[in-house]
């Protein structure tokens, strides 16, 4: 476990609201982001993020201070926003945008500088990124969102997604080979 979550852990359980609200926002936007990839709408992402947090105040006192909080609080994330969408049977998800002007897939591209030419070409592909990735199941997106998203290792996917290791390299490798069919044949 990162010292610095053990410590703030620690301080959580001894009633210091301070750390209580350092741990939150040392996760924050990971939960979120996840939630968002996972739910497919921000609304929704809102929701399961501060419901994962509430929960993991609540369960604080029995989670094991060997493992990984993050890891821990991933499974509790992807737990609850399973659970919204069942209550709510909600779409899949289509969005790679976490807010108003932010898109991860335009933000995080290589050349700070493009053409115009190049903005619309690339705007073009995180589109058909954003379709192709709606049209795989909720579990296929949330491998490839947790592995190339949040960069967790399979072993923690593994654990958030309570599967074994060697499912989730299977699930990540069909997912990636589904993800390319899709967007060669743009049956979207």
């Amino acid at each position: 476990m990162d010292d610095v979550d053990a410590e703030l852990v620690k301080k959580v359980l001894a009633k210091n609201d301070d750390a209580l609200r350092e741990l939150v926002q040392r996760h924050l936007q990971a939960i979120y982001t996840f939630c968002v990839r996972y739910t497919g709408n921000t609304e929704d992402a809102q929701d399961a993020t501060q419901e994962t947090f509430i929960k993991a105040w609540k369960k604080l006192k029995t989670f094991n201070t060997k493992k990984s909080f993050r890891t821990w609080l991933f499974a509790i994330a992807k737990n609850t926003a399973t659970d919204l969408m069942r209550k709510r049977k909600a779409v899949t998800f289509s969005k790679f945008d976490i807010g108003e002007s932010q898109n991860v897939l335009t933000d995080t591209l290589v050349d700070p500088e493009p053409l115009p030419d190049e903005l619309f070409e690339r705007a073009s592909l995180a589109s058909d990124a954003r379709s192709a990735l709606a049209q795989l199941p909720a579990r296929d997106r949330a491998i490839l969102s947790l592995r190339y998203e949040e960069e967790e290792s399979f072993e923690a996917i593994a654990h958030i997604l309570k599967i074994p290791a060697n499912t989730v390299r299977s699930l990540h490798r069909r997912a990636l080979i589904a993800l390319r069919a899709i967007l060669e044949t743009k049956k979207y």
